[in-house]
């Protein structure tokens, strides 16, 4: 009763007693407010103990669900507890100690196999795997995929492969990233990404395989993006194929995730993207650069011409880059960029140049007295005095 309405049911409840007590608080001022009704005490007196018994009623009813439903919570949660340190002595036995594998596992001991994978690594979680085949679950969870089943239970089988990472689910995965139903198709992306990030999946293959997936154009910018930072270092052939040969949206998102990988080998598909006519790409390969902490030696004069581009987001960047490239011009840059007409860009410039040691504490202490720009001596002496406060 309580796994199929729980909450639901709670808040139709509710609803019934707003109904209930609202329903007899209109009867009680009809009655009052009719002369001819009004003159019956004992119809007011029968209104009236309707009224309070009811709301009485309601509340205390109201109470004894809430304990109800929270009792039963608080004991399924014991009892899946429970389960969980029954199975990793099963599971620690299994792996360490040489025992024999059980004749049966259920869903929590699965659960619980997945749940010691993600803790261990090396040969343990390898061993993980072959136990998960071995006890006969994948061949269940792919039973599971295939049939008329619950929405739930597919949903539980998936959360699993993300943690399984064997390459055997991933054809099964292609197939539900397609499904028709939104909440699969999403789930089956991200687990697939997770499978063959840390699965043993040459980048070669991760490519063509999510290429023609995110040809389709059937997920969002945000799933795109999680899907690439799921596979991590896989996903060096798929971003670089996507920064070559993809339209403006994915090459977006490819950065973006790039941002968050740190991808080296990615680097020489970026450089010709800096001059790209579309400045959320220019800007976003600077965020790169700045996340890398790294210019390349032909990207520097790229990223100086950037100082001076006509959007003030790009400037902004441009001059957080600049924090990459270890040169005297990168200091002079950063100097004039100090008088730039956008608060994002002065800022910007002035920590960079609090960043470049002595050379870029000089030049500060420069601007703060001598910048012909007033924007520029006030942001350079504001840098100073946070430089002078933090220390």
């Amino acid at each position: 009763m309580w796994r199929r309405f729980g909450l639901a049911s709670l808040s139709l409840l509710a609803t019934l007693i707003v109904v209930v007590i609202l329903g007899t608080l209109g009867w009680l001022s009809y009655v009052l407010l009719n002369p001819r009704l009004n003159s019956q005490p004992d119809l007011v007196y029968l209104v009236l103990t309707v009224c309070v018994v009811g709301g009485l009623v309601s509340i205390l009813f109201t109470a004894l669900y809430e304990t109800l439903y929270f009792s039963y919570t608080e004991g399924m949660q014991r009892r899946v507890q429970s389960e969980q340190e029954r199975w990793s002595e099963v599971w620690f036995a299994v792996l360490f100690e040489k025992a024999p594998l059980p004749a049966k596992v259920d869903e929590a001991g699965a659960d619980t196999l997945m749940l010691l994978k993600e803790s261990l690594k090396g040969e343990a979680a390898d061993q993980i795997r072959e136990i998960y085949d071995a006890c006969g679950l994948l061949a269940r969870d792919q039973q599971t995929m295939g049939g008329w089943n619950v929405l739930e239970r597919r949903v539980r089988v998936l959360e699993r492969w993300a943690v399984l990472a064997d390459p055997r689910t991933h054809p099964t995965l292609v197939e539900f990233s397609l499904h028709p139903h939104p909440e699969l198709r999403r789930l089956s992306l991200l687990s697939l990404a997770r499978s063959m990030g840390f699965s043993e999946v040459g980048p070669a293959h991760v490519a063509v395989t999510f290429e023609r997936l995110l040809n389709l154009d059937r997920f969002g910018s945000g799933w795109i993006e999680q899907v690439l930072v799921l596979l991590g270092s896989s996903a060096v052939k798929l971003i670089q194929d996507i920064l070559v040969r993809f339209p403006y949206p994915m090459k977006l998102r490819a950065l973006n995730a790039l941002v968050r990988l740190r991808l080296w080998e990615c680097l020489p598909e970026c450089l010709p993207l800096l001059r790209d006519s579309n400045p959320d790409i220019r800007s976003a390969v600077l965020r790169v650069y700045s996340s890398l902490h790294y210019v390349p030696e032909d990207a520097a004069s790229d990223v100086f011409e950037l100082l001076n581009d006509p959007v003030w987001y790009v400037r902004s960047q441009a001059a957080l880059a600049c924090a990459g490239i270890n040169d005297v011009w990168a200091v002079r840059r950063l100097y004039e960029a100090l008088s730039d007409e956008a608060w994002w860009v002065r800022h910007n410039s002035a920590e960079v140049l609090a960043q470049k040691g002595e050379d870029g504490l000089q030049t500060l202490r420069k601007a703060a007295y001598e910048h012909p720009d007033r924007y520029a001596r006030d942001m350079a002496s504001k840098q100073l005095f946070v430089l002078q406060t933090d220390n």
